[in-house]
């Protein structure tokens, strides 16, 4: 044994801080050097780059293997941390631009209100009815597509052509009064200031004023409005009063209308996910939701091939809003709730199937993977026809769950190791099309993820007593990564040896 490896042992199986502390004065500089190259010559990011590094060096010590060098694994390990900050880097700074062209947006949706403001009622007014109406529909009284369609007896196709019919004409006449905006500008400005909030008790004063003016002739006057109103108030105070007895403490829960969103024109579903991400950061979280909720339900209407992107980024995306905002979380659970009311209701059609990604989808977001497995487990006894439709997407789940006998009764070992196969060699070929990732460690990815999905497919055949499909996957897979500890990992996988899951 080296020296340096003696070190890591005797503060690995002893704790000796003196130990450690001579690995780091060994080797601080060689890792300091890399994670400086690796930033880009940024000092400080580098100096908590290697704090980070020896901080994972004290909690893997045991752990570290032996075929490796010290060196080699401290190197390793720098470049994967530098990888995976300077990763973080980009995306925040991807999110201040995407900030910055959102709040040039807003200005110059407040430009366009301060010149419109005078002359725009008088030219909405001017425009023909279903115009008007289509104008008032979409952004004073902010009605979605399909409500305008009914109000104006018309589709949704139909209504967004006439709301953008409607949008140019009024441009048209605002430039006749001097007033000359980009159709965005007018938009923006419509949805930003179509309806101003009335001085607080307004609306009731003018409640009671218009109740005593049409109801003169009927004897309905307004002494009768005050009494009614005072009796309502007394039972109000009477219920909050009983509360308080009861409780001690009571809390008044005001409840509000969930903010909605209806895009403008022909939606862009990649465009509306990266505004609910930088209404997130600007801490409009009412806003962002509104805007999750929209990509949820809508984005493939428009976009289809956003599938993957609905299910992983939007959903990781709409999981960091959830710790920021609780409303967030209960909206996506109930989305997730209705999905489950879907497939439990449904027969083995294309509806039960999206609801039940749905359902996996979020549960592996909100890190409740026991729920898709449950769901999985109830179709498996009423709906065996529906469960085989869905297993692929219950796979992941069973496994953590370790639901292995469940499992191995929907595998198709040959199906399924083939497309482990066909996957393998596609992460292979894209990093080698990645020169940057040849000497980090993101180059060994692919061998990581094919090893550990080849031995759990080995390891649930093994455990459901397929030993000979077992076998034979096990040896196709070590001619296709013949490597000394995959080799072993297949020896314990044809035990029953199930690996633990791999990111």
């Amino acid at each position: 044994m080296t020296p340096h490896r003696q070190l890591l042992a005797d503060y690995a199986e002893n704790g000796s801080q003196e130990a450690f502390q001579e690995l780091v004065n060994l080797y601080i500089g060689m890792v300091h050097a890399s994670a400086v190259r690796l930033t880009d010559g940024d000092v400080h990011r580098a100096q908590d780059i290697v704090q980070t590094v020896f901080a994972d060096l004290a909690r893997h010590a045991g752990t570290v293997s032996s075929d490796a060098t010290l060196g080699g694994w401290l190197h390793r390990r720098t470049c994967h941390v530098a990888a995976t900050v300077m990763r973080s880097e980009r995306r925040r700074q991807h999110r201040e631009r995407e900030a910055v062209e959102m709040n040039a947006l807003h200005e110059e949706a407040d430009e366009a209100l301060k010149q419109v403001t005078p002359v725009l009622d008088e030219a909405i007014d001017q425009l023909n009815a279903q115009d008007r109406n289509a104008i008032m529909l979409r952004f004073f009284e902010r009605c979605d597509l399909r409500t305008i369609g009914e109000a104006l007896g018309s589709n949704e196709d139909a209504v967004q052509k006439r709301i953008a019919r409607a949008l140019d004409k009024l441009r048209v006449l605002l430039a006749h009064r001097g007033v000359v905006l980009t159709g965005t500008a007018l938009a923006l400005a419509l949805s930003s200031q179509a309806a101003s909030a009335a001085p607080v008790g307004m609306a009731v004063s003018v409640s009671a004023g218009a109740l005593t003016s049409a109801h003169v002739s009927t004897g309905f006057s307004f002494t009768t409005f005050i009494i009614t109103m005072t009796k309502l108030k007394i039972t109000a105070i009477a219920v909050a009063s009983a509360l308080i007895l009861a409780g001690g403490v009571t809390t008044v829960v005001v409840l509000k209308r969930e903010k909605t969103y209806t895009p403008v024109g022909t939606p862009n579903p990649q465009k509306i996910l990266q505004e609910a991400q930088a209404d997130a950061k600007a801490g409009k979280y009412p806003e962002a939701l509104a805007k999750q909720v929209w990509f949820h339900e809508n984005a493939l209407k428009y976009q289809p091939n956003e599938k993957g992107v609905r299910l992983s980024f939007a959903l990781m995306y709409w999981g960091e809003l959830s710790k920021k905002y609780p409303p967030a979380l209960k909206k996506l659970q109930s989305i997730r709730d209705e999905s489950e009311k879907t497939v439990k209701k449904s027969t083995a059609g294309s509806e039960a199937a999206e609801a039940f990604k749905d359902v996996a989808g979020i549960n592996r977001e909100l890190k409740e993977d026991k729920k898709t497995t449950a769901l999985f487990i109830w179709l498996d006894k009423q709906n065996p026809a529906l469960a085989k439709k869905v297993f692929r997407m219950a796979e992941a789940a069973l496994i953590k769950s370790e639901e292995y006998k469940l499992y191995g009764r929907y595998i198709d070992a040959d199906r399924s190791y083939a497309e482990i196969v066909q996957t393998y060699s596609m992460m292979k070929s894209q990093m080698k099309s990645i020169k940057a990732l040849e000497k980090t460690p993101m180059a060994g990815v692919s061998d990581k993820s094919f090893s550990n999905r080849a031995a759990t497919l080995v390891a649930v055949l093994a455990i459901t007593d397929r030993k000979e499909d077992a076998d034979r996957i096990a040896t196709k897979a070590a001619k296709e990564l013949n490597e000394p500890t995959f080799l072993a990992q297949l020896d314990e996988a044809r035990n029953g040896v199930v690996p633990t899951p791999w990111p």
